[in-house]
């Protein structure tokens, strides 16, 4: 009976996890760990939420044990939230940054598991020195964790890049 209702119930993330980042001093940079902070608040069972300035290798143990990641990050490259799958780099380049790839790769090497994961890149118009997000992102920003949260109930994840909004 559980498994129905981990199909049905939108409220139900068996390993979930959310990570969320940017700068929170940067402005719209800050949207990645503001929607993630928004589904923190929804208390959403099975579901682990993380907000950190930047992705470190230190995520990978976590990442390891999750079923379904989701990161969540600005990009002044954007117009529309947009969700990307999200596969382990073929190459590691740096043992002090990473990014989303980086991090799977690790969790694969390290751990013995990479789950599935998407990237969710939220439009950031202003990331000059500043602790608020301009209107614009933060509407993106709600959207983005209703996507996230809506990604986390899906049974099959798409295989390709879609904006949405």
């Amino acid at each position: 009976m559980g498994h129905i209702c981990q199909r049905r119930c939108p409220a139900v993330a068996p390993q979930g996890l959310i990570i969320g980042y940017g700068s929170p001093v940067r402005g719209d940079d800050y949207a990645g760990q503001a929607a993630a902070e928004l589904m923190r608040q929804w208390r959403v069972t099975g579901l682990r939420v993380i907000t950190q300035a930047q992705l470190t290798p230190e995520l990978a143990a976590v990442i390891a044990r999750s079923r379904r990641v989701i990161f969540l990050d600005a990009a002044v490259d954007r117009t529309n939230v947009e969700v990307r799958l999200i596969e382990p780099a073929t190459v590691l380049t740096s043992s002090h940054q990473s990014d989303p790839a980086a991090l799977l790769t690790l969790a694969r090497i390290l751990y013995g598991h990479a789950p599935r994961a998407v990237l969710i890149t939220i439009p950031a118009y202003d990331t000059s020195l500043s602790l608020v997000l301009s209107p614009a992102t933060a509407r993106a920003v709600a959207h983005a964790a209703r996507l996230a949260r809506a990604y986390l109930g899906r049974r099959y994840w798409p295989l390709q890049a879609r904006a949405v909004g």
